[in-house]
């Protein structure tokens, strides 16, 4: 016979409490799931994008001594209709849903790691209820997240 059965103490969860627990988690679903701000994420992710790519074109300006330029946000992705930025020589990062950039189209680094803009410039990235702002600076082409430039 089964051991469970004649000693009358068998371990696990019967059906009633495996049902009350995903009754309980389906309702602290559908109280969560409206307060993601998925948007708001992905806008903080892509401005880490676009800083980091700011500075990689920077760096490899200086590293190959010759004018290195990105280019962002209207439809840089090799003519397609994808939105995004892209330094050049290298991969195409697109914009993700829900996330809109403004400023600048495209900047420049002289080989010695300046940028073509004349005073400090803003690239402003949102999505959601973030808004994330992005400043150039034009001597040192110093790239910096500011609330205002």
């Amino acid at each position: 016979m089964n051991r469970c059965r004649m000693s009358r103490r068998c371990n696990g969860f019967s059906l009633i409490e495996l049902i009350v627990i995903i009754v309980i988690m389906g309702i602290l679903t559908a109280y969560a799931a409206p307060r993601l701000n998925l948007a708001g994420h992905a806008a903080s992710d892509y401005a880490e994008i676009v800083k980091s790519s700011i500075r990689l074109a920077q760096k490899l300006a200086i590293a190959h001594r010759t004018t290195h330029t990105i280019t962002f946000p209207v439809n840089p992705c090799n003519g397609s209709s994808v939105n995004g930025l892209r330094v050049a020589g290298e991969q195409c990062d697109p914009l993700p849903n829900g996330v809109s950039v403004s400023g600048l189209g495209t900047v420049a680094f002289n080989g010695l790691g300046r940028p073509n803009v004349a005073a400090v410039t803003t690239i402003t990235v949102s999505g959601g209820d973030v808004i994330k702002v992005i400043c150039l600076e034009p001597e040192t082409g110093y790239v910096h997240e500011e609330t205002a430039c």
